[in-house]
């Protein structure tokens, strides 16, 4: 990757990811092949790109991060997120719910085990650290980054070995959400069908038609997400320090969307599905441009390989097992990717694949995730730390 990139503006970089988007979205319409991709992995894989031949800065391993990588992570994502709650029909959720349990149980148990195996492969080339840092993706690949960071803490990690972790991480989850676009795809038919597919699922269908929205539709849809984002941001602090811990944010405006969505005709506003899903290929780009290959040096090609064997295993499991428990595909791949990536990437895997029934499941899930994976990841640190003798 060079040097400097070609393009460093904020204004500059906005202009080459819209660009990027809108190219995406066109091939998706227009060519069967790039449809049963999907914008999500064109988007992704368009970032890695551009940012490896070095016309766009990276989004990580920076000094000072472009505004638009700023925007799309800070406030892009709880953005989309609640604008795709309160969009979301929760009349399907009872259906999903045993399902969507199931899958997520397969698939955190898929990765400790993998974990565990992982560690045990690869701890002579990663070093005295190798339990630390199978412990922090243990809780990492059932929750998110945060619990990543959490572990990480706890353990003691040091910060070379963190950054290297990091950066692996940052490249599995990319290849891993393309892989979740994908698998579904391919095995669509050794597995049940989805019991509740939206029209808009195929190309030409109701996703793509032009919506009538109004001004009001635009504007309540704003202030009732700026609202619900600005309560749980003021809320937040002062339930923490009473309960004596971090809770994630997302967990907040996740519940405020869900109740709004529930309790108010907030669903009957047009135009949130769709905005919320051109906010959320902000942050696809993101990610892509967070794919940096010279990122993994010293230690970084060991620790790819151990991810490569936890999500390797975790996969085996999720999809294996799912398929005798009679689970859905996509399904698996939104627990899978709830699992690895966290809640903003597994709803935006169930919006890209216009899977809206498995919109709120996503974000559950995840949010699940978050609350499960300290606990898993620091039983499962110390057990590597007894099987390797680390003392």
């Amino acid at each position: 990757m060079p040097d400097e990139a070609l393009v460093t503006s904020p204004f500059g970089v906005g202009a080459v990811i819209t660009s990027l988007i809108a190219l995406s979205f066109w091939l998706d319409r227009r060519f069967r092949m790039f449809s049963w991709l999907g914008t999500a992995i064109l988007v992704i894989t368009g970032g890695a790109v551009l940012v490896n031949i070095g016309v766009i800065p990276p989004s990580i391993g920076v000094e000072e991060l472009n505004p638009i990588y700023t925007f799309a992570g800070e406030y892009g994502i709880p953005i989309a997120i609640v604008l795709l709650l309160l969009s979301a029909d929760l009349r399907n959720l009872p259906k999903v719910g045993k399902p969507a349990l199931i899958a997520f149980i397969l698939g955190a148990l898929g990765t400790a085990a993998g974990a565990l195996l992982g560690v045990w492969l690869t701890a002579g080339g990663i070093g005295p650290e190798a339990w630390k840092i199978g412990g922090q993706f243990t809780a990492s690949y059932m929750g998110g980054g945060v619990n990543y960071a959490a572990v990480g803490s706890s353990l003691e990690t040091s910060e070379t070995m963190f950054a290297t972790g990091a950066a692996a991480d940052n490249i599995m989850t990319n290849i891993w959400m393309i892989m979740t676009a994908v698998i579904p795809v391919l095995l669509r038919r050794y597995y049940p069908r989805m019991r509740t597919r939206a029209s808009g699922g195929e190309p030409g269908g109701a996703f793509w038609k032009r919506k009538e929205v109004s001004i009001y539709d635009l504007t309540t849809l704003a202030a009732t997400v700026f609202v619900i984002i600005a309560v749980s941001d003021s809320a937040a602090p002062v339930i923490n320090a009473a309960v004596g811990f971090d809770i994630p944010p997302i967990l907040w405006y996740t519940t405020l969307a869900l109740l709004v969505a529930v309790l108010t005709p907030a669903n009957r506003l047009r135009g949130g599905e769709d905005l919320g899903n051109f906010i959320l290929h902000f942050f696809f780009a993101t990610m892509g441009a967070g794919t940096v290959l010279s990122t993994l040096v010293d230690k970084g090609p060991t620790v790819f390989l151990f991810l490569c064997v936890l999500v390797g295993v975790h996969a085996l499991i999720l999809f294996g097992l799912g398929r005798w428990f009679k689970v859905e595909v996509e399904m698996l791949a939104v627990a899978s990717q709830a699992c690895v990536g966290g809640p903003s990437t597994a709803l935006a895997l169930a919006s890209s694949r216009r899977w809206f029934s498995l919109v709120t499941p996503a974000v559950l899930l995840g949010v699940l995730g978050y609350a499960v994976g300290n606990y898993a990841g620091i039983g499962m640190a110390q057990w590597m730390r007894w099987m390797l003798g680390a003392g």
